[in-house]
């Protein structure tokens, strides 16, 4: 995947990590301290002889549940759509990681559109004419084939999100997305930033009528929350269909403002959020950006970004 897209699943599976793993590995969730899980900084290699550059999605250290045991290595992919390419891919993904941290590794693939429905586990043969030389196992997670009835009742947040990608009963795309908001607006334990998220992904995937943000909206000002802005890839989406149709220019003259000042301090509140204590500079270095745009590029980097300095905000 790239682009927006693929920042948005990045920042899901980053944020709610023992989310997915209930979802996508129960048996691995009940073996690890959840409380322990933390990403890894993006790395890559280049193949040999080849030279074409690889780089894993996700990677996540872990350490189990039974003391004395070695810490352990989660590594995620996130797969548009499935291919049957993949398991060979993964299982070299799996033995360049292992020598390379000298620890155990755990692979797992999301797939947003095919494979097999829910969780699954897959099994990868390497081997010649004279025999098998090894057996690779890894865990799917297959969006389009499940049931979303069954997510949407799920305790698990990320759920409620991954429900907009799967098979509904009915057709009305309007009530499905209604049916993930309502969670995502009365869940009492998501801090702004993580509803955010969670909104995102909903109104990316299921966002045909233009009512997604206002629905949120008045479910939030319901429950007395505060309101979730959007300026991510659904916000990409608007853009887009704006070129489309020519009105590019009308659009960027009517971003005025109260719309940037609003863009500005959701910024500040993803920072603070992430990083607790910000220095002045901080502040005013985020003041003096005047760019949707950039706030917008900002903002999805925030919760991937292992400091200020990487922003350019320090």
């Amino acid at each position: 995947m790239a682009g927006g897209h693929d920042q948005l699943w990045k920042d899901l599976l980053q944020t709610f990590p023992g989310d997915f793993l209930r979802l996508a590995a129960p048996r691995i969730a009940s073996s690890i301290d959840l409380a322990s899980l933390a990403p890894l900084p993006a790395e890559s290699w280049t193949d040999l002889p080849q030279g074409a550059r690889r780089q894993p999605d996700l990677l996540l250290r872990a350490s189990p549940r039974r003391k004395g045991e070695p810490a352990v290595l989660l590594h995620v992919e996130i797969e548009l759509r499935f291919r049957s390419t993949l398991p060979a891919r993964l299982w070299r993904y799996n033995r360049v990681l292992g020598l390379r941290h000298d620890l155990p590794v755990h692979s797992l693939v999301l797939y947003l559109r095919g494979g097999p429905a829910g969780p699954q586990t897959g099994v990868y043969r390497e081997g010649s004419g004279m025999g098998e030389i090894a057996r690779f196992r890894y865990q799917s997670l297959g969006l389009s084939g499940a049931p979303a009835e069954r997510y949407i009742r799920r305790p698990e947040p990320l759920a409620w999100a991954l429900a907009a990608l799967m098979r509904w009963p009915t057709a009305d795309t309007g009530e499905d997305r209604r049916a993930c908001l309502r969670r995502i607006a009365a869940a009492p334990g998501l801090n702004p930033a993580k509803r955010f998220l969670l909104f995102n992904c909903v109104a990316t995937y299921l966002e045909w009528d233009g009512r997604a943000e206002e629905e949120l909206q008045a479910l939030l000002a319901e429950r007395g929350q505060k309101e979730v802005q959007t300026m991510m890839t659904w916000a990409e989406k608007r853009e887009a269909r704006a070129v489309e149709r020519g009105q590019q220019e009308g659009l960027e003259k009517g971003l005025d403002k109260g719309r940037q000042k609003g863009m500005q301090e959701i910024l500040m509140e993803l920072l603070r959020e992430r990083f607790r204590a910000l220095p002045p500079e901080t502040a005013r270095r985020v003041e003096a950006i005047t760019s949707p745009g950039e706030l917008s590029r900002l903002a999805r980097r925030v919760l991937s970004a292992g400091s200020l300095e990487e922003l350019g905000l320090a």
